[in-house]
């Protein structure tokens, strides 16, 4: 049995380095604090706050008795583009000191000391092609790791902010269209894990030496020649080069197994499935990987052939699981098709599942395998329920299917809490209509040149409620099965992503700028401050000076369903800090 404390774990410097202030220092963060990061809840030093994914801190000061009493401690500008980017990342926080980025890739480190004020140390400017992304950065000893968009890996000097290495992680496996790196750098051992992802290509997770910059490994998640799992790419004419799974979010980590956790995205063409026959291997899979070599340990996928765009990249949470007096280490997570899987964590096998939301693409899950139960391994382009299934030219199929693809958590983070056994999330109410004019033509290559023409298809068309009607949802489940045992609607869309606390507290943002604080245990609203501006980043906490703060990056978020009402906002790049 293992312990619930490993579980709880579980070359250029061309780049401006401005404001430094002489002095301003922090303790190095070893990759020791980082595995026992459950030891001093007063930082946040991952993007996830540990290794485990659960986006919980064990600080209760802000609690249910006074979450009412919560003001706003102070704004700050944070720069970069007040329109066109994606504020989506969480910022980190290391013995008083702030580390974030902002819209256009711009690091800052900030001095929290003061208490009711951040005062900039320094930032750097990497000079990003594109800005805006996901996750994190990573603290590793002395240094600070920036992955940008455009696909680059920075080592920072912590204390100074300049630049020490600046290396390209493009993958040359990928000869077409655009690659992204869209979410948080982990600091692992001695290694850097990025991920690419996009649209038309191959994605893959790998790892970097944190001291040089220098690939160790590298793993695709779409198999070629001569690859396990490459015949589950049935066609003849070389799909599996442009083949998607993509990974949109920073992996979780247990030290025990050395193993890395991930998600995989949808295989692409996802409109079309008669254009890639078979399972299509590794996509819509939990995989984990060795952290050391790099090497697939299990796999486990949920969706063979699919044709939604449900990719499942949500973050894994790694946790106990009690199986009838049985205590095994399980990794959960919540998929965009609405479906809840819990396995166990050193083989991948399949112990529980089942829908958190209204699901009609599928009758149900198989109690044995997990998969749905009209899969059928005998033939290369799956029928899941009530004709729910893509068919290019026939306006029939994938008609009222629930949910809507873009409704579902994607990269934005749940919540566990230890102490409860329990999960929530964030999803958004309503079903879709798809339709495809055509099949792709197999005989021409602008589809893999052309990336959105290859991710939607050719005359897709995707039809939603009317975005008046939509709600947000906040829902809580056991999180070994999945059983939804809260749910809560929201006026507005919720896809900031989740913060719990140990004071019984869930904090999360909205799209109309609603900050709020929820009872755990009813859901109930028992705070809230309207910013003004969209939120679209997950909060964090952190301590100073003995006093507990919730922050939350501000002015970000691509609203994916725009009520009529918040379609004016502008984005305003803040950080936003509230203290009792």
């Amino acid at each position: 049995m293992r312990n619930s404390k490993t579980l709880l774990l579980a070359s250029l410097l061309g780049a401006s380095c401005l404001g430094f202030v002489p002095g301003a220092s922090a303790q190095e963060v070893t990759f020791d604090r980082l595995v026992n990061s459950d030891s001093e809840p007063q930082n946040w030093l991952t993007t996830y706050g540990n290794y485990a994914g659960w986006s919980y801190s064990r600080l209760d000061q802000i609690n249910t008795e006074n979450a009412a009493d919560l003001r706003l401690v102070y704004l700050r500008s944070i720069g970069g583009e007040t329109s066109g980017q994606d504020l989506e990342s969480r910022p980190l926080v290391a013995d008083g000191f702030m580390y974030l980025f902002n819209g256009i890739s711009e690091v800052l480190k900030l001095d929290l000391t003061g208490g009711d004020s951040a005062e900039l140390v320094w930032r750097n400017n990497p000079a990003a092609a594109s800005g805006g992304k996901m996750g994190s950065l990573a603290l590793l000893n002395a240094s600070v790791y920036n992955a940008t968009r455009d696909m680059r890996l920075l080592r920072l000097d912590m204390e100074t902010g300049e630049t020490i290495w600046d290396v390209s992680t493009r993958a040359p496996e990928n000869p077409y269209a655009d690659e992204w790196n869209s979410t948080a750098p982990v600091a692992v051992n001695n290694s850097i894990i990025t991920t690419g992802a996009g649209s038309a290509l191959r994605s893959w997770m790998a790892a970097w030496d944190a001291d040089t910059g220098e690939l160790q490994w590298r793993w695709l998640a779409v198999p070629g020649p001569g690859e396990p799992g490459h015949e589950t790419w049935e066609d003849d004419h070389d799909a599996w080069l442009t083949g998607g799974a993509g990974i949109w979010t920073a992996p979780t980590y247990d030290p025990e197994t050395n193993l890395l956790f991930v998600g995989t995205g949808e295989p692409q063409p996802w409109t079309d499935p008669e254009f890639r026959p078979g399972d299509n291997l590794y996509s819509m899979s939990t995989v984990a990987v060795n952290a050391t070599t790099g090497e697939l340990v299990w796999y486990f996928q949920e969706l063979p052939d699919e044709s939604w765009d449900y990719d499942t990249v949500n973050m894994r949470m790694l946790h106990q699981a009690d199986f009838g007096g049985e205590v095994r280490a399980a990794v959960s997570n919540f998929s965009r098709s609405g479906m809840y899987y819990t396995l166990d964590l050193v083989t991948g096998e399949f112990l529980t599942g089942g829908p958190y939301v209204d699901v009609t693409w599928t009758a149900g899950l198989d109690p044995k395998t997990g998969k749905p139960v009209e899969y059928d391994p005998n033939v290369p382009v799956q029928s899941y329920a009530n004709n729910s299934s893509m068919r290019p030219g026939d306006p029939t199929s994938n008609q009222n299917v629930c949910p809507r693809h873009g409704a579902m958590p994607t990269w934005w983070p749940p919540t566990y809490d230890p102490a409860r056994g329990m999960a929530w999330v964030q999803a958004v109410t309503g079903c879709e209509s798809q339709f495809m004019a055509e099949s792709l033509d197999t005989t021409l290559d602008h589809w893999r040149e052309d990336p959105y023409g290859l991710a939607a298809g050719a005359g897709v068309a995707i039809t939603n409620e009317d975005p008046s009607l939509t709600r947000g949802l906040i829902i809580g489940v056991d999180a070994i099965t999945g059983e939804v045992a809260q749910r809560i609607e929201t006026e507005y869309w919720t896809g900031s992503g989740l913060l719990g606390t140990a004071g019984d507290l869930i904090f999360t943002g909205h799209s109309d700028g609603r900050f709020s604080a929820y009872d755990k245990d009813t859901l109930e609203e028992l705070w809230h401050f309207n910013t003004g501006t969209i939120i679209g980043a997950p909060p964090i906490t952190f301590e100073v000076g003995g006093e507990q703060f919730v922050a939350v990056l501000l002015g970000g978020g691509w609203v994916r369903v725009p009520h009529p009402d918040i379609r004016d906002y502008t984005k305003a790049p803040m950080l936003a800090v509230f203290a009792l």
